[in-house]
């Protein structure tokens, strides 16, 4: 196989794996990080109902289900008996993760933008959308990755019980160690915890 002959290869099977994911209807490069910024672990669910719908009666990826959202934990934090030091740490990671997330999706844009620009054209070529294509996936692996890490530390800074509890209130139930002054709270708080 000559010089020449190895970067049209390299592109034919990119574009094969492309059309291939494609027709499996995964992701195409881009896709799993959203124009918000929301960042999607495992394969987005596709579908024409309300994203809220969605996840309302959607069960949450294999990912997704053993980590917590910040956000999660802070709606729920009296519940959970969140410590001071508890609350300093998960702050400092999300803080941290949120600063080089931005980072990275301004890349990830920047890069998507480059894509789009080739494949406006009447003929693409194919060698520079395959190149475009790879550098749009090279980035959004490192959003993914940065979100996954943030993710992680955030529940490593939660004990055991706190977890359980966590995973009670998004599957809906009340935790164990709810008093019952909640019952006189609205029920607006853990339903709309429960779809994430």
């Amino acid at each position: 196989m000559t010089m020449t002959t190895l970067p049209r290869v390299l592109c034919s099977l990119l574009l094969a794996a492309l059309v291939a994911a494609c027709a499996k209807r995964e992701p195409l490069p881009g896709d799993s990080v959203s124009a918000d910024g929301a960042v999607t672990l495992s394969p987005p669910r596709l579908g024409t109902a309300p994203a809220e719908a969605r996840e309302a009666r959607e069960p949450l990826g294999p990912v997704e289900s053993r980590l917590f959202p910040p956000e999660l934990v802070m709606e729920h934090q009296n519940a959970l008996a969140i410590t001071a030091e508890q609350k300093a740490a998960i702050l400092a990671e999300t803080e941290k993760g949120q600063a080089a997330m931005l980072r990275l999706q301004w890349e990830l844009q920047g890069e998507k933008e480059k894509l789009v620009e080739l494949l406006d054209a009447d003929r693409a070529d194919e060698a520079r959308v395959a190149e475009a294509a790879a550098r749009v996936m090279d980035r959004e692996t490192k959003v993914k990755a940065s979100h996954l890490g943030m993710l992680v530390r955030v529940k490593n800074v939660l004990t055991p019980e706190q977890q359980a509890k966590l995973r009670a209130i998004r599957a809906g139930a009340r935790p164990a160690s709810a008093d019952a002054s909640s019952d006189a709270s609205p029920a607006g708080g853990s339903d709309a915890a429960a779809g994430r």
